[in-house]
């Protein structure tokens, strides 16, 4: 076996020092131009197939780290756009906060603040649901039915109450206040025009407000201001309600009506006082 071995390696030897020989005296030329011509397509393949598996790797490579990229970018812009939101809502409760207190600190009505905590009726119904809010303040808190809720506007540089409706039901830590445009909800109302004009105001269709039972006698025109005459116990005078929209006056009837647009959007209350006695 050893033999075998040791014959076998001398005739390895003997072929690379023949093929030396044979290349050192450049008898060898005819055979190495024959094989490079004839392997040099085969090389020139394998070279084309090894690029482009490193051109397809590279842009495989390259999609998912923009891919990667693109992620991270996405993820930032969903935390941006939620922090912006968060800003948002509140300066906007900030806002709201510094017309209170304006409004307030100018008054000496006493008042509790809540928040709006959800919308729709205590009891789960349907129907005035809309029109009807859930604030986080109750009995515990010395709240009870009749209590006027009310937001602030801007008017020029000063504040200004605006009624938004008045509190229904109450228990310990929580109650239901009918917005003004419920149709279960009615306030004793004035029209601040060229006279003094009372009449009830109402909710209606969930939309606006309705005042009724105002005298065809009154000379009543869009514009004009209407707010709480003062005649309900525990709803002060002046609170504002809203502005005439529209006058429905017919000559065979007795009463004339009047539709109010709200001075505030009830849609986007957050927060709410509560008038105390």
């Amino acid at each position: 076996m050893l033999k075998f071995n040791v014959k076998k390696y001398i005739i390895i030897a003997a072929v690379i020092t023949l093929l030396i020989f044979l290349h050192y005296f450049k008898l060898l030329i005819p055979l190495e131009s024959f094989l490079n011509n004839g392997l040099k397509p085969v090389f020139g393949g394998f070279y084309s197939l090894s690029a482009n598996i490193n051109k397809t790797y590279s842009t495989q490579a390259q999609k998912q780290d923009l891919a990667a990229e693109l992620k991270q970018a996405e993820e930032r812009i969903n935390q941006l756009t939620a922090e912006n939101i968060k800003l948002r809502f509140l300066e906007e409760e900030n806002l709201a906060l510094r017309k209170h207190l304006n409004f307030f600190g100018k008054n000496s009505q006493r008042y509790l603040m809540s928040n709006i905590i959800s919308r729709g009726e205590l009891t789960g119904s349907s129907g005035e649901g809309n029109q009807t809010v859930v604030i986080d303040k109750g009995s515990a808190d010395g709240l009870f039915p009749g209590l006027a809720a009310v937001s602030s506007t801007a008017v020029g540089t000063s504040s200004q109450g605006v009624i938004i409706g008045k509190i229904i039901n109450v228990k310990e830590h929580i109650a239901e206040v009918y917005l003004v445009t419920n149709k279960n909800s009615k306030l004793a109302a004035s029209i601040f025009g060229e006279n003094k004009t009372l009449g009830v105001v109402s909710g209606e269709l969930g939309l606006t407000v309705k005042m009724d039972f105002i005298p065809q006698t009154e000379n009543i025109k869009t514009g004009d201001i209407v707010a709480t005459s003062g005649l309900e116990q525990s709803i002060p005078r002046g609170l504002v309600i809203g502005r005439v929209a529209k006058v429905i006056k017919e000559n065979n009837e007795v009463w004339q009506s009047a539709i109010i647009e709200p001075a505030v959007d009830l849609d986007a209350l957050a927060i709410v006082s509560i008038l105390l006695p």
